[in-house]
């Protein structure tokens, strides 16, 4: 079964993330201090680990939405709201779900006749908004910076859906010349 500690947030798996709630790794450790020291503006952030309830290898996002630890993990170092934003995306709804799906579900007004994808579920979205909210939380109190960077999400995911559609249609068209040959 599963220890809960409980450390600056909700519980965690106290066997595997024992040591990195109680000390960051040595590499975010040198980060945080740097960043502390530069600016008394900006505390030193907590890592996102420790919000998250780790369990069998998966982290739980909030709400029944459970993520790939090492995955996790990973986004964690990406650079960017952007790319952190499109990244978390594919974790939770996976690319498949994506190229058929719109963020709000209206159609585009770029063509005349183009029908309505269906949306992404709010709910998601919103644990979307939540992680983003806490990686920017970690870098900054300013609230207005924080509600302007998240203002982006629905722009960042729909970026991520137009490439996911484009590649396929590249992939598409590849296999159509390879076949012609």
């Amino acid at each position: 079964q599963i220890s809960f500690l409980n450390c600056l947030g909700p519980a965690i798996d106290l066997e595997k993330v024992k040591s990195e709630c109680l000390e960051p790794e040595p590499e975010l450790r040198s980060t945080f201090s740097e960043e502390a020291n530069t600016s008394s503006y900006y505390p030193a952030p907590a890592p996102v680990m420790d919000k998250y309830i780790l369990d069998n290898g998966k982290v739980h996002l909030g709400s029944g939405i459970w993520v790939d630890e090492e995955k996790w993990h990973q986004l964690q170092v990406t650079q960017g709201d952007s790319k952190y934003t499109k990244n978390l995306a594919v974790m939770i709804w996976g690319t498949d779900v994506l190229k058929n799906r719109s963020v709000t579900g209206v159609a585009t007004k770029k063509k005349k006749d183009a029908v309505p994808k269906p949306p992404l579920s709010p709910h998601k979205l919103s644990i979307v908004r939540e992680c983003l909210y806490d990686r920017i939380a970690q870098e900054t109190v300013d609230e207005t910076e924080i509600a302007q960077r998240l203002s982006k999400v629905n722009k960042y995911i729909c970026e991520k859906i137009m490439d996911i559609n484009k590649s396929c249609k590249n992939e598409e068209r590849r296999e159509a010349k390879y076949n012609l040959q």
